[in-house]
């Protein structure tokens, strides 16, 4: 009996655990029983039992004998030969399957001419006889392949490298199906693509979707395609018709585009004000769905989000549109509607609602500052939130990070300018601009402290990482022409310490000017502007579009007097009014060097005479200069 039971357990732990141990050998016991001293002593005897008898590496040699004869080909081995090998043998599978379907012989044989026809090398000629081919294999059966993958594929490549009768045709054949292609995750490239290779088509596609649009739009595909045809191709009229179905289903049967209908939401209230509730309801009910699922990111919808937070009244269902809105707002800065509709979310909603904007708007910082559009959305919270620490902390503190960059970009710049120089339309777009002052009355609304007050704060916040940077990029800046106005901005508006970026100026304008020539800080017309506005500023306030901005700090420097004084040190007045230079114009203007500088020039009118007598340019200068001097 006892026999027995061994026997029996003996075969119950041939298939468990520790059976398993033994088939895996002694790296197995030597990983699971490492704390085991019996078992890693005696772990590796197998394996020094093999390497003794040489045994151990079971693999011969990779390199034959020299004398080894090919053996004759099995019968096993020419079976093998023959049916090739794994993927050879999927891929025959794979036709023979193709072939059992409808279309699965029209696909093989357009594929063989697809994969001539797509190569990058291949001539004109050669192409448009493969052309010739492929459009007499698929006629008549485009609207039946458009819908699969690969053959979605094919008729892209026929509508990029076709003529134009040919795309023509392709666009005849599908003509009717074109609702059904957006919808299709493969088909709406082939629309995609007759959108951009074939204009002649443009209109009936676009004409195509009228009547689908509050669908369309709900649909991840179509909603591609519609926005394609809304912001690329369409005309005002089309964008229109498009837009207006979003109004309510009688704009979408309805189409009145002629050349007396109305052209935007105002103009059909200013029409008919009693449609007001209604078109507003329509509206709200398109919107909130799309604003749940979080897909705003297309411009038609943008326009319907602008058009809806200008005309609600209510504002308890405006604050209702915000709220869903704070979120997504990052989302919809890319466009000018959309950047329009975010500043209006910023100007009607509560602290709470601008503080969760803001939020999301930080690691988009960058980004945002550098948009066409989105740099707007920025000046506006500049210019409406009264919780000026907060913005500090959530912005500021990342834009002065960002300071080398900003400065360098067209649109990135405005924000450390507007800062300083205010609404100034050399720093802000014309059309930012206008929908600023639009919304002043807004912001008196909504906004209580003093716009004055807010900017000076403001400008304490930047000026140190401005001073900074002008200092160390001076001598570059001075002569470019965007990064000069964050120099001379810098120098008149900002507040703290700015002796060290004083200085290095006036060791420029110190330089020879016979020497340097139109590179002379004087002389340059980019680098003399900053130093004529220097000059202006010490006797008057500069001229400015906003008259929020508050007066120039008192702890600049006498920038006429130091710049006078450097002149008559490195003895360079003359030479610079010889070569009219246009801060000495300004140097006999300003009351308070007019009179040093004339006592200094009036016994050199001869040479400033002789001097513009064999001039070429600023003639104008020349002769402002001694106007002064008479």
């Amino acid at each position: 009996m006892a026999e027995t039971k061994i026997t029996k357990a003996s075969s119950q732990n041939s298939h468990g655990p520790t059976a398993y141990k033994a088939r895996r050998g002694p790296m197995f016991a030597n990983r699971k029983d490492k704390y085991n001293k019996e078992a890693r002593k005696t772990a590796n005897e197998p394996l020094k039992q093999r390497e003794a008898e040489g045994t151990l590496y079971k693999y011969k040699a990779s390199r034959p004998p020299a004398n080894n004869k090919r053996e004759a080909p099995t019968e096993e081995s020419s079976e093998v030969q023959s049916t090739g090998s794994r993927g050879q043998q999927q891929k025959k599978l794979r036709v023979e399957r193709q072939q059992t379907q409808a279309t699965g012989d029209l696909k093989i044989q357009a594929r063989k001419l697809w994969e001539v026809l797509r190569r990058g090398d291949l001539e004109e000629g050669q192409r448009q006889a493969k052309m010739v081919e492929m459009m007499e294999l698929l006629r008549g059966r485009f609207k039946e392949v458009t819908f699969k993958h690969d053959m979605s594929r094919i008729v892209q490549s026929c509508v990029k490298h076709g003529n134009e009768q040919q795309r023509m045709e392709i666009a005849g054949e599908l003509k009717g199906s074109y609702v059904e292609l957006s919808r299709s995750l493969y088909g709406r490239h082939i629309l995609l693509r007759l959108l951009k290779y074939n204009p002649k088509c443009r209109p009936e596609i676009i004409r195509s979707f009228y009547g689908h649009v509050r669908k369309l739009i709900r649909h991840k595909d179509a909603a591609a395609v519609l926005e394609e045809c809304y912001a690329v191709y369409a005309n005002a009229g089309q964008r229109w018709n498009l837009a207006a179905e979003l109004y309510g289903s009688e704009f979408a049967i309805f189409k009145d585009s002629g050349e007396g209908g109305p052209k935007s939401l105002d103009a059909v209230l200013e029409k008919t004000p009693q449609k007001r509730a209604t078109i507003l309801e329509s509206l709200k009910g398109t919107l909130k769905p799309l604003l749940e699922k979080g897909t705003v990111q297309h411009s038609i919808v943008h326009r319907a989000l602008l058009d809806y937070l200008r005309h609600v009244q209510d504002a308890g269902e405006r604050q209702e549109m915000i709220e869903a809105m704070r979120e997504l707002v990052v989302e919809i800065l890319h466009t000018r509607e959309g950047a329009h509709a975010g500043m209006l979310c910023l100007l009607y909603g509560n602290n709470k609602d601008r503080k969760a904007m803001l939020k999301t708007f930080k690691p988009y910082l960058q980004r945002i500052c550098c948009e066409e559009y989105g740099y707007a959305v920025l000046v506006e919270v500049l210019d409406c939130l009264d919780d000026t620490v907060f913005v500090n902390k959530t912005l500021l503190q990342d834009v002065c990070t960002l300071m080398d960059q900003l400065l360098a970009d067209q649109y990135g710049r405005r924000i450390p300018l507007y800062i300083l120089g205010g609404r100034s339309p050399h720093y802000v777009g014309s059309d930012a601009l206008q929908v600023l002052i639009e919304n002043d009355a807004i912001k008196a609304a909504t906004s209580k402290k003093d716009p004055a007050v807010r900017r000076r704060e403001l400008t304490a916040h930047i000026s140190p990482t401005m001073i900074a940077w002008a200092t160390k990029n001076v001598v570059e800046a001075l002569f470019d022409a965007i990064p000069s106005q964050a120099i001379c901005e810098t120098l008149i508006r900002a507040h703290g310490d700015k002796s060290a970026l004083w200085a290095r100026v006036l060791d420029l304008v110190a330089a020879s000017v016979n020497d340097l020539g139109d590179a002379h800080v004087l002389i340059n017309p980019i680098a003399n502007r900053v130093v004529t506005n220097c000059i202006i500023a010490e006797h008057s306030r500069p001229k400015s579009a906003d008259p929020a901005l508050p007066d120039l700090p008192e702890s600049n420097p006498s920038f006429g007097t130091d710049i006078l004084d450097a002149l008559i040190s490195s003895n360079q007045l003359v030479d610079a009014a010889c070569a009219a230079a246009f801060p000495v114009r300004a140097l006999l203007e300003s009351p308070v060097t007019a009179e040093r500088t004339k006592s200094l020039l009036v016994p050199h009118v001869r040479s400033i005479t002789t001097a513009m007598s064999g001039a070429k340019h600023r003639m104008r200068v020349y002769e402002a200069i001694l106007k002064l001097l008479a």
